[in-house]
């Protein structure tokens, strides 16, 4: 299950926007997010996954310090970036807002989907997702107010609802 604890990331775009319920309109937001994380965020999506995308590096000097269960160099290197389709509800999203506490946003009920992946050199993955939200009014204009920046957030996945995703990996 995916999931970010207090990691730096880039905000490089809100969408404010309507949907409609029944016959109502209820405000949303698409955060668009960059992040630059460890390999081992792709572990979140396949056990596999970060196994398929990087090898032990090719320079032999490289390969001497490698750590063997932590392979470092994109395996398909003009592949570029893929996207993954992974959709997730019931998201919690904590942005902090420089203060700390009281002044987080605070998120619920967030859906993050759109996943790209892109391997780099060294075992970094540039990862790109989307999150929609329904925030307050006011909420909207703290959010755009930090467009183009680096911010920090806390991505928690609902709790399980039922045994057998107790057990699953994370």
């Amino acid at each position: 299950m995916f999931e970010l604890t207090k990691t730096q990331v880039g905000l490089t775009n809100v969408n404010p926007r309507a949907e409609l319920h029944g016959d109502e309109h209820q405000i949303a937001v698409d955060l668009s997010i960059r992040a630059n994380l460890s390999g081992e965020i792709l572990k979140q999506f396949s056990a596999e996954l970060r196994d398929f995308l990087y090898k032990a590096p090719d320079d032999p000097d490289l390969a001497e310090q490698a750590d063997p269960e932590s392979p470092t160099q994109p395996r398909f290197p003009k592949m570029g970036a893929i996207k993954w389709d992974f959709e997730g509800t019931g998201y919690k999203v904590t942005v902090d807002y420089g203060l700390g506490g009281d002044s987080d946003i605070v998120l619920h009920d967030c859906k993050v989907d759109k996943f790209v992946f892109d391997p780099q050199n060294g075992g970094t993955v540039v990862t790109g997702f989307r999150i929609i939200a329904h925030p307050d009014t006011d909420v909207v204009g703290l959010l755009c107010d930090r467009i183009q920046q680096d911010i920090e957030i806390t991505i928690e996945p609902p709790a399980p609802t039922t045994t057998a995703e107790l057990f699953l990996p994370k």
